[in-house]
C-alpha cells in the first residue's frame, strides 16, 4: 500500500491514458446503458429544454452515460411485464460482463497486457458478480411491481416514505460498499471478503473518503454539460452520449481500480504506482524508474568536486 496524496484529477487523467490501451472494453458500459429503457425513452420523448445535475454519483464497476446525466421527469411509463423482462435480461447479460470487465481492467493495470482474458475473468468472478448484480436487480423488480413498472414521474404521496428510505439506503450503502466489486478482482476473493474490506476502508475515511468526495464533485461538474448534450439533442444526443459516456466511464473505472489498489493492504501494487507519481508526465509509465533512480543516486554519491565538473 502507498500513502495516497494524488489529486483526483490526476488519477482520472491517468485512468484515461491507461484505459486507452484497451478502449474496446467500453462496449460493456455501452450495453449496460442500453438496459435503462426508462431513461432512453424519457430522453427520446423529451419535448422542450432540460438541464440538471447529478449530486450523488458514486464510483461503480461499470459506469455508463447515466452516471453523468440527469434525466427529465417526462411522464414515460414502461409497463410491468416489459420492466421485469428488461431486468431479467439485464441480469443475465451484465453479470458475466462485469466480471470480465473488472478483471480485464485489473490485468491492464497490472502488467499492461493487451491480450486480456475477458472470458476467463467473466467465468472466474461469475458467482460474486451474480450476487452483486442480483440483489439490486431484485430490489428494483420489487419496486417495479409496487409501482406497476418503470416510470420517470414521481409516485403517489403514499410512496414518498419508500422513496426517502431508498434514497438514504443508496447514499449509505453506496459509500460503504462501492469498492467491493473492484476488490473482488484485485484480491481475487469472494464477495463477502470484499464487502468487509470495502466497509473497513469506508469507515476509516481518509483517502477513501477523499477519493469519494472527489468523484462526487467530478460528477457534479460534468453532469450539467452531459445532460445538455444527451437530453436536449434527443436521439442524436443518445447516439453521441452513450459511447462518449462509456469512454469516460471506462477511464473512471480504471482510476478507481488503481486507487483501491493503492489504499488496500491486500491488493497488489499495480505497475509501480509510487514511481509513476514521481514521473506523472511520462506517457509510457510501463517501466519502473528504479534503474534510472539508482543511476542518479550513484552520480549523487560522487565527491562534490567531481560533481561540479560534469553535469547531466
Amino acid at each position: 500500500m502507498v500513502s495516497d496524496s494524488i489529486p483526483f484529477t490526476d488519477r482520472l487523467a491517468d485512468g484515461w491514458r491507461r484505459s486507452a490501451d484497451a478502449v474496446w472494453l467500453a462496449f460493456v458500459p455501452v450495453l449496460t446503458a442500453l438496459f435503462s429503457v426508462d431513461k432512453l425513452a424519457s430522453v427520446a420523448e423529451m419535448d422542450g429544454f432540460h438541464v440538471g445535475v447529478n449530486f450523488l454519483g458514486f464510483p461503480s464497476p461499470a459506469e455508463n452515460v447515466w452516471q453523468f446525466v440527469s434525466t427529465p421527469q417526462s411522464g414515460v411509463v414502461v409497463d410491468l411485464t416489459s420492466s421485469l423482462s428488461v431486468l431479467f435480461v439485464s441480469f443475465v447479460v451484465t453479470t458475466p460482463l462485469l466480471g470480465g470487465y473488472l478483471g480485464s481492467v485489473r490485468r491492464l493495470l497490472d502488467d499492461g497486457e493487451t491480450d486480456l482474458r475477458f472470458v476467463d475473468d467473466a467465468l472466474a468472478y461469475l458467482a460474486p458478480m451474480a450476487v452483486w448484480v442480483g440483489v439490486p436487480t431484485a430490489a428494483t423488480g420489487a419496486l417495479a411491481v409496487t409501482t406497476g413498472g418503470f416510470r420517470t414521474v414521481p409516485g403517489s404521496g403514499g410512496l414518498l416514505p419508500l422513496v426517502l428510505l431508498l434514497f438514504v439506503a443508496y447514499v449509505v450503502l453506496g459509500y460503504l460498499f462501492y469498492a467491493a466489486p473492484f476488490l473482488v478482482a484485485l484480491r481475487e476473493t469472494g464477495l463477502v471478503d470484499a464487502l468487509r474490506a470495502s466497509y473497513g476502508l469506508a469507515v476509516d475515511g481518509g483517502p477513501y473518503a477523499a477519493y469519494t468526495l472527489g468523484y462526487v464533485l467530478f460528477v457534479v461538474v460534468v453532469s450539467p454539460f452531459a445532460t445538455l448534450l444527451v437530453v436536449n439533442l434527443g436521439v442524436l444526443g443518445l447516439a453521441l452520449g452513450v459511447p462518449l459516456g462509456a469512454r469516460l466511464g471506462l477511464a473512471a473505472t480504471t482510476a478507481t481500480m488503481r486507487f483501491l489498489a493503492d489504499v488496500d493492504d491486500r491488493s497488489p501494487t499495480l505497475r509501480s504506482w509510487s514511481n509513476d507519481r514521481d514521473d506523472g508526465n511520462r506517457d509510457d509509465g510501463d517501466r519502473p524508474l528504479s534503474d534510472e533512480r539508482r543511476e542518479a543516486d550513484a552520480l549523487g554519491d560522487q565527491p562534490t568536486e567531481e560533481a561540479g565538473v560534469e553535469g547531466d
